[in-house]
């Protein structure tokens, strides 16, 4: 935080200290003989030093408490920790601390000056009055790189040093810049152990980055600094290095007895390079995590998949991915862990969700992965056929519509697995109010009704 400021600050108390100084000397000579002049200007003098000592402790522990603050608002230590601020230190360091504090506890509404709206920062329970004014505060403070995330990894917030570092603005998609399967891993991470992370985000270019992430809860979007102390060149670390990636832990057992609301589930989309739904490589994936009908929006993986060959035109008008899109993306061996991190411990759900596991089954043996653990997955075309007959083989359009659900515009794999998000937790309400409160229950009901000719989800 001593920047440019601090430097100044210290040139002026310096530049006064030293004139104070000579004034002295000069006093000594002029007055040595007039001992009332010489006691007086040695007094005011003395007086002026005196002074400069107290601006200058002042200063030092005005940016001291600065210095503190960023180190904690960028992740610096195991948790940021606000408190000690709450209970003493005054003045503008202290009150942006407090707001600050309820930021970083992620949840906590603080009061604002009126309503509080409805969304995403500056949207929601975060956003609006007070705690609006205490966000851009606390980006203007650090000097370290550091931006906020909505839960469509769109940028809401960043300082200068960020738009620095990773050339972005305000509304651009944090995609572009850095690889969404590591930043989805780490927000995963974050969110599971509520407290900041560090990770290696890859750049969609060469190089990589040490960050920290802090989750602000639900809807209410993620926090990344990236700390300059530590990183090369200061700005990240820009050799090429291999990630060693943390092999999945066994998956706990998911039985037909866990109800619904309570399971972790996955919305799965898929997209091949096959003339046919299911044939050709991946060479798409998106993926949003729920917790029966709760989705989280933050914790989701976007993926474009290099397949070496051409894609098909009757494979791009499928689902509107083509050849220059995946040109130069990774190969899929290089994304399958991230991919499987995604998957892990949880229920699979997609319209069509069988081919969908099988396109990535195929290409993951394709790969070289002996045994991919791919998981159990729920159909949500034949679930929404068990409860109205009508809807066998309906296409996405019509179930969303359906359901009352509004379909967006196609925009890739993170907007495609939203939209089947949107449609699980639609049918995960409907179900619960026909009495199908259980896995067992559930798969009991798609049992009941085999429907042929279902809306593919692998596309």
């Amino acid at each position: 935080m001593k920047g440019g400021v601090w430097r100044v600050a210290m040139l002026g108390l310096a530049v006064a200290a030293a004139t104070l100084v000579f004034l002295g000397v000069e006093i000594t000579q002029l007055a040595a003989e007039d001992r009332t002049a010489f006691t007086r200007g040695l007094t005011i003098c003395g007086i002026g030093l005196l002074a400069v000592w107290f601006v200058f402790s002042r200063l030092s522990r005005h940016f001291g408490d600065l210095e503190r603050l960023a180190d904690r608002l960028s992740g610096g230590r195991s948790r940021i920790d606000l408190e000690p601020w709450a209970g003493g230190s005054g003045g503008e360091v202290g009150r942006l601390a407090a707001a600050a504090s309820g930021l970083t506890r992620g949840g906590e509404q603080i009061v604002a000056d009126g309503p509080l709206a409805n969304g995403p920062l500056g949207h929601g329970p975060l956003g609006g009055g007070r705690m609006d004014r205490a966000v851009r505060a606390a980006l203007v403070l650090t000097d370290d790189p550091l931006l906020i995330i909505d839960e469509l990894g769109r940028v809401e917030r960043l300082n200068p040093a960020a738009a620095r570092l990773l050339e972005v603005e305000e509304g651009a998609d944090i995609g572009k810049t850095l690889l969404r399967d590591d930043l989805a891993r780490a927000i995963e991470r974050a969110r599971g152990g509520g407290t900041p992370v560090s990770a290696v985000l890859r750049r969609t270019e060469e190089g990589e980055l040490s960050a920290r992430l802090v989750d602000l809860g639900l809807n209410s979007g993620v926090m990344l600094s990236f700390p300059a102390r530590g990183m090369a060149n200061g700005a990240g670390l820009t050799a090429k290095r291999a990630l060693t990636l943390r092999p999945a832990q066994p998956a706990a057992p998911l039985g037909d007895d866990e109800p619904l609301a309570a399971l972790p589930f996955v919305a799965l989309w898929v997209a091949t390079a096959g003339v046919e739904p299911d044939g050709g490589p991946v060479i798409a994936v998106g993926t949003v995590r729920l917790a029966g009908s709760r989705i989280f929006p933050t914790v989701s993986l976007a993926l474009l998949i290099d397949p070496i060959d051409p894609v098909p035109e009757e494979a791009t008008a499928r689902h509107g991915i083509g050849t220059a899109m995946v040109a130069g993306e990774r190969p899929f061996a290089a994304v399958w862990p991230a991919i499987q991190d995604a998957l892990h411990n949880c229920i699979a759900v997609g319209i069509g969700i069988e081919q969908a596991l099988a396109a990535l089954a195929r290409s993951a043996a394709l790969a070289g992965v002996a045994d991919p653990a791919l998981p159990q997955g729920l159909d949500l075309g034949v679930l929404a056929a068990a409860l109205d007959p009508a809807l066998a083989g309906a296409s996405p359009d019509r179930l969303a519509a359906a359901f009352g659900l509004s379909r967006h515009p196609r925009n890739g794999p993170q907007g495609e697995a939203l939209a089947v998000a949107e449609l699980a937790a639609a049918l995960f309400t409907r179900l619960t109010e026909r009495g199908v409160l259980t896995q067992g229950q559930a798969r009991a009901l798609v049992a009941g009704r085999v429907v042929a000719g279902a809306s593919g989800q692998a596309s």
